[in-house]
């Protein structure tokens, strides 16, 4: 019990954020996309405040698009293009495993889509690698939501933390004496979207 309680920890320098595969040409066939979009916005930004770094994917981007411009990804290397149905890919791995001052990271946290597609792919590749993973619901989705929720109850069942994006941020920032904590605090003011994960949750 202590030891799965441990794991669920997100801690600064040991923690990366995924941004998979958020591009123009999924723009309207995504279920609550402006949701989660206006949810993943405010996440990416406290991470910056948090110094969490940050490796985006484009899936096929000459067919798909760049990463939506509403995404603040300067400082990070050019977004990976891939073919892979995973973030996994060789190229993304080497920089995962060095990205924390040249040091693995223990946990990763993953948020876009397509949910049951790459993010969920992406969480298998990442679990038999042997990182604690932290899917954050309300910032992935699927053209159905029927795939989403499917997707979120099978990543929890091979050992993902489903999680919400003020979750992991409040984490990360551990104790309100954090002196990043004033900063962030003012991206909460604004209520995380409600993208209905919860059956009858009030919007």
């Amino acid at each position: 019990m202590a030891m799965n309680a441990a794991k669920t920890i997100l801690k600064e320098g040991k923690t990366v954020l995924l941004i998979c595969d958020v591009q123009e040409g999924f723009v309207k066939v995504m279920y609550e996309f402006d949701k989660i979009v206006q949810n993943s916005v405010k996440l990416i930004k406290a991470l910056k405040y948090l110094n969490v770094p940050t490796i985006v994917s484009e899936q096929y981007p000459k067919a798909l698009g760049k990463t939506i411009p509403q995404f603040d990804i300067s400082g990070v290397k050019n977004p990976y293009a891939k073919t892979s149905f995973s973030m996994c890919t060789p190229e993304i791995m080497k920089d995962l495993n060095t990205i924390c001052s040249g040091q693995k990271p223990d946990s990763v946290i993953l948020i876009g889509l397509e949910t049951h597609v790459c993010i969920e792919n992406t969480a298998i590749d990442l679990r038999q690698n042997g990182f604690e993973v932290h899917t954050v619901a309300d910032c992935c989705t699927s053209r159905t939501q029927e795939d989403r929720l499917l997707a979120l109850e099978r990543m929890r069942g091979i050992g993902c933390h489903i999680a919400t994006s003020e979750n992991v941020i409040f984490k990360l920032l551990a104790d309100a004496k954090h002196k990043e904590f004033k900063n962030v605090q003012s991206l909460l003011k604004a209520p995380t979207l409600q993208t209905n994960l919860v059956p009858n949750a009030k919007v």
